[in-house]
């Protein structure tokens, strides 16, 4: 016991999802032997890891006060379709590549006010009309992707300015750029919900939804603040892609929906709200971007990993409420034998 409390509060907290990191490593090292190792595959999971880690910290945010964003996906594919069609409309569509950076910039302003709209939206809704968080974030998915499609006809739009590209497909020291917008992007949310009054009443909403209302909080404000942050990941998620990809279109990363829930799971964030923390989701981050990694160096059919990580959830989901009762359980033979 006085070993543990030795122990860096971020270790003592996160000792089993640092155990299984661990072990999921080694496992996909055993299956792949040195391809796992190799630069090239750790390059590119320094790149994919910050598509679903804002994704995921995106849902966390949600799932804190014991809600979701459903929208998450959506709202990110619709922040990068805004700005295609911003600088269509000012360069035309075959002058796109070529905008100044002050054009980049104001499409990417103009996103991401849109962006969070999308957010201030869903947080009134939610607190204002008592609507489930589920229902509210489903309907807003529901339009935001078919204006997705309208506005882009279904196709794909590509030929961004290269300043915009970086953002996902650049270096800085020899880091990845989307790599330390991931960074950047737990920073700000860490801060947020250690630092702030606007985190310690979030948290107080879902561990305590009656008490917070009786503690002076406002609640509308806080649920607003609350969905904004979330929409600010899909923004984040929005221009790593871009920058990866070069181009938007309604239907990219809707596969990641799932695996961004899974992500909270397994980051100990509590699905019923009040407790999650940027550092347990970064690090179930990270075990599902090495379980990606190695199963697609092992050719595993892509509907085969998605179908893994419904299976993932309704593990964790089970162990999870299981544990308490094994606990006790074996608590009581502790007690007997003693």
């Amino acid at each position: 016991m006085e070993q543990q409390k030795r122990m860096p509060r971020i270790i003592r907290e996160n000792q089993i999802l640092l155990i299984v990191m661990v072990l999921v490593f080694f496992l996909m090292s055993a299956l792949n032997g040195q391809r796992f190792f190799a630069l090239d595959n750790i390059a590119s999971m320094a790149y994919q890891l910050p598509i679903l880690g804002c994704l995921a910290m995106g849902m966390m945010v949600a799932m804190l006060s014991g809600g979701i964003n459903l929208a998450i996906i959506a709202t990110a594919n619709f922040n990068g379709i805004v700005i295609a069609l911003v600088l269509q409309q000012i360069m035309g569509p075959e002058n796109m590549a070529a905008a100044p950076l002050s054009v980049s910039l104001l499409a990417i302003a103009i996103a991401f006010v849109f962006s969070m709209l999308v957010g201030v939206i869903n947080g009134l809704f939610i607190s204002l009309l008592k609507i489930p968080d589920i229902l509210v974030t489903l309907g807003t998915m529901t339009i935001i992707a078919g204006l997705n499609v309208a506005l882009t006809s279904g196709y794909t739009i590509s030929g961004f300015p290269k300043e915009i590209l970086a953002l996902g497909n650049g270096h800085l020291f020899g880091i990845p750029s989307s790599l330390l917008i991931f960074i950047f992007g737990c920073a700000v949310c860490s801060l947020l919900l250690n630092r702030t009054q606007f985190g310690s009443s979030l948290y107080m909403m879902g561990s305590n939804p009656k008490a917070a209302r009786f503690s002076n909080i406002n609640i509308v404000k806080v649920s607003v603040q609350q969905y904004m942050l979330s929409s600010f990941f899909a923004v984040l998620t929005s221009l790593v892609m871009i920058g990866q990809l070069n181009s938007v279109k309604a239907s990219y990363a809707d596969s990641y929906l799932l695996v961004s829930i899974l992500a909270g799971f397994l980051g100990n964030v509590n699905p019923f709200g009040g407790f999650g923390k940027v550092c347990g989701m970064v690090i179930s981050v990270i075990i599902l971007q090495f379980i990606s990694s190695g199963l697609n160096l092992m050719s595993v059919d892509s509907f085969m990993i998605t179908a893994m990580w419904g299976m993932i959830i309704v593990v964790v989901v089970v162990i999870k409420g299981s544990w308490p009762k094994i606990a006790q359980v074996l608590k009581e033979k502790k007690t007997q034998q003693g």
